[in-house]
């Protein structure tokens, strides 16, 4: 989710990243991969090689107590590395910024419940969505129905799956969209 939002911002703010040259563009775009993709899969499988973890699904409260917290390394570097750099966007940062907290709030939650990473990140798109309704030129209305029903079907399915119960729905989805409200406020 997080490079998709990613993607959000520089489709929403083009004049931001107006300057930028394409290999700038890619830059940005492969530490977000490499941040929040890229690293935390390896830091799964690595975790399931070495028997911390029963499956890279994490399906247990116990399974996703290591990944969070070294996924929460690896948001932070990034939100740490794009604060520090000048050229990157104020609402890019945020968003990483947003991701972060977001984490965090997962986290904190596995100690009561399994809340759903699923309803997380697309609760962390509409929440960067509703921040994107201040852009100038630029119609956040369409994109806010479409975060609306991508979450929708995310949870539908989640419930299919019997993978959570509607009240783990709920919490991703208020903690996504909290995070990036909060991230936005900080920042």
């Amino acid at each position: 989710m997080p490079l998709y939002g990613t993607l959000l911002i520089v489709w929403a703010y083009p004049y931001h990243f107006a300057a930028f040259t394409g290999f700038f563009r890619f830059r940005v775009l492969g530490a977000v991969i490499l941040n929040t993709i890229l690293f935390p899969c390896i830091t799964a499988l690595l975790l399931k090689a070495l028997g911390f973890i029963q499956s890279v699904y994490m399906r247990t409260q116990r399974d996703r107590i290591i990944p969070y917290a070294a996924t929460m390394i690896f948001y932070f570097w990034i939100f740490y590395v794009f604060r520090h750099q000048k050229d990157i966007p104020q609402e890019l940062t945020a968003f990483m910024l947003g991701n972060f907290i977001a984490i965090i709030i997962a986290f904190l939650c596995n100690i009561f419940m399994k809340i759903s990473m699923h309803l997380l990140g697309a609760g962390g798109l509409l929440g960067m969505g509703f921040t994107l309704l201040s852009a100038p030129y630029f119609s956040a209305a369409p994109l806010l129905m479409a975060l609306i029903l991508l979450a929708g079907v995310l949870g539908t399915c989640r419930l299919l799956l019997g993978a959570h119960s509607p009240r783990e729905l709920y919490w991703g989805l208020m903690a996504g969209i909290v995070a990036q409200l909060m991230a936005v406020w900080i920042i």
